[in-house]
């Protein structure tokens, strides 16, 4: 696929990945299982290709070439940012220079204008030699003192058609989005708590395993709270899991987002399939009959903040 914009590659010996500008985002990620199976646990939007999408300035830059992973400086929308997931979302990064002969490690920077609250975003991938797992760090400079809410939005795959996956981690409670997430296709009941990802609370009554509403078609959101710093999904009729794993201090809670033909406006049309597993340090609330972001880490002028977390598959 041509793209019109640059982008790395990455390979090591466990698995290759493509770097790209546009976002600072990891695409086509494909990671090797001891046995010699291969895994791509992230989704990629079916319109990638159509160069009438990749050309329409009236649709977001990141929703033309959806998918893979990326960080969100600040996440959702911010009265911070204009963009929806910060500047560094819908523009395109500066590869430095590679640190390593092999080439499976890749770094990026991006300089925020002037009016933002953030500075700079550097963030670097690294294919772990002799692992099915690709490690990050991302560094955010602030300008001045803020508070943001930040986040990472990595999209999975959802599966073999009609496969269960289900949640695991340690969490202590869920909440669904505090409002209809999608108007006349959402089936969550807003505003509630939950326990349990196989019990989800139902609008109409009743609850739903996470699982089963991926085999739906439909779009919704939930978050949990208490979140220990791993999320393992389990695929378990193609005989694998996808860990993420991140610092709890550094996202406390995991936003899930789930998109299964749900939404038909351009790009959409109802083709894309994929779930966020989105760790992430702010919360929603209800807000004059809308979802709005709330909270978010404390930032101080000329700090710069390091993160990192991980990706990778394995056996079941």
């Amino acid at each position: 696929m041509l793209l019109p914009f640059p982008s790395r590659s990455l390979s090591w010996s466990h698995g290759s990945a493509e770097v790209w500008a546009l976002s600072g985002a990891i695409h086509h990620l494909d990671l090797m299982l001891p046995d010699g199976r291969r895994v791509r646990p992230l989704a990629e939007a079916p319109w990638q290709g159509d160069g009438a999408i990749a050309g329409d300035e009236t649709i977001a830059a990141h929703l033309r070439f959806l998918g893979g992973e990326w960080a969100c400086v600040p996440f959702g929308k911010s009265g911070a940012d204009p963009v929806v997931h910060g500047f560094g979302t819908d523009n395109c990064w500066t590869f430095e220079e590679r640190g390593r002969e092999d080439g499976d490690a890749v770094a990026l920077v991006i300089d925020y204008p002037a009016d933002r609250p953030v500075e700079r975003l550097r963030r670097t991938v690294l294919g772990v030699p002799g692992a099915a797992r690709v490690e990050f760090t991302l560094e955010v400079t602030a300008r001045r003192d803020c508070v943001l809410p930040i986040g990472l939005h990595p999209i999975l795959a959802p599966g073999l058609a009609g496969e269960a996956l289900r949640i695991e981690g340690g969490w202590s409670h869920g909440e669904t989005f505090p409002v209809i997430f999608e108007p006349g296709v959402s089936r969550l009941a807003p505003g509630a708590r939950f326990d349990d990802a196989g019990a989800l609370p139902l609008a109409d009554g009743g609850t739903v395993s996470f699982g089963a509403l991926l085999k739906e078609t439909t779009e919704e959101a939930f978050q949990l709270f208490g979140v220990d710093g791993a999320m393992r999904i389990v695929y378990p009729q193609s005989g694998h899991a996808v860990r993420l794993e991140w610092r709890a201090e550094d996202y406390p809670t995991c936003l899930f987002w789930i998109s299964t033909g749900g939404r038909t406006a351009k790009p959409w049309n109802g083709r894309f399939r994929g779930f966020g597993v989105e760790p992430l340090n702010a919360r929603f609330e209800a807000r004059d009959g809308a979802g709005a972001i709330a909270g978010g880490r404390a930032f101080r002028a000329g700090e710069v903040w390091s993160t990192s977390y991980s990706i990778g598959v394995e056996a079941i």
